[in-house]
């Protein structure tokens, strides 16, 4: 007797692409047939009329988990790693073609950490401490331990995600070098690595959203976009 090979989860969509908002506690998942995983309550759909005397139809019409910016994001990483490489003149054979890959996936950690931490903190719009403290470095450490007495780095390797804890500090380590001149800080190895860990850093942030960022009374979406004053 064979058994069916188990399906093999994707970064592009299985990750945040598939998720919805809970209306009620502001958690993510994915089925909306059962209950929120952090709530238990229970979503459900939404009737519009068809018209011309036919029957209403229940659709279920949820708003996503993430914001349009990171499906565009997500949508360059995929489309630039698989590409062809070309043969590229003046470029060292030490500097990745595929650099950007790391560039564009910080960027994407860091539009989803600026939503983390206004959800997060939605029940406090008055405090000054987001606001003093645009840096993502200082966010994940000090913001970060100060609201809950450790790091950002420490909370993702007690929910189960060390690997993912430590890529990312690699990441940003590599990427600041990157900017600041060290061209070949960004390798073949880490854009390998970054993708294939883009499944797994999208699940470890749902699961760290859902346990810092849940129950507020004011549950600001991480799809809406909310211009800086």
């Amino acid at each position: 007797m064979t058994t069916a090979p188990e399906a093999v989860l994707s970064p592009w969509t299985d990750g945040l692409v598939p998720m919805v908002h809970c209306r009620q506690c502001h958690g993510l998942y994915r089925d909306v047939h059962h209950p929120c995983p952090v709530c238990q309550h229970q979503m459900g759909p939404d009737v519009f009329p068809e018209g011309y005397g036919r029957v209403d139809v229940p659709r279920y019409t949820l708003e996503g988990a993430a914001p349009y910016t990171i499906f565009v994001l997500l949508d360059l990483i995929r489309n630039e790693f698989e590409r062809p490489l070309t043969a590229t003149k003046g470029m060292s054979g030490r500097v990745s073609q595929r650099l950007v890959i790391v560039i564009l996936f910080w960027t994407a950690f860091e539009v989803l950490m600026e939503r983390f931490f206004e959800a997060a903190f939605a029940d406090d719009p008055e405090s000054k401490e987001l606001r003093r403290t645009p840096n993502i470095g200082q966010r994940l450490d000090r913001v970060y331990r100060d609201r809950w007495g450790k790091t950002f780095w420490d909370d993702l390797a007690e929910i189960g995600y060390p690997e993912v804890s430590r890529h990312l500090q690699t990441v940003q380590h590599r990427r600041n070098a990157f900017i600041h001149g060290d061209a070949e800080a960004i390798d073949d190895a880490l854009v390998v690595l970054t993708v294939a860990s883009l499944l797994d850093v999208q699940l470890a942030w749902i699961a760290l959203f859902n346990k810092r960022c849940t129950g507020r009374q004011n549950k600001i979406p991480v799809w809406a976009f909310r211009p800086k004053p």
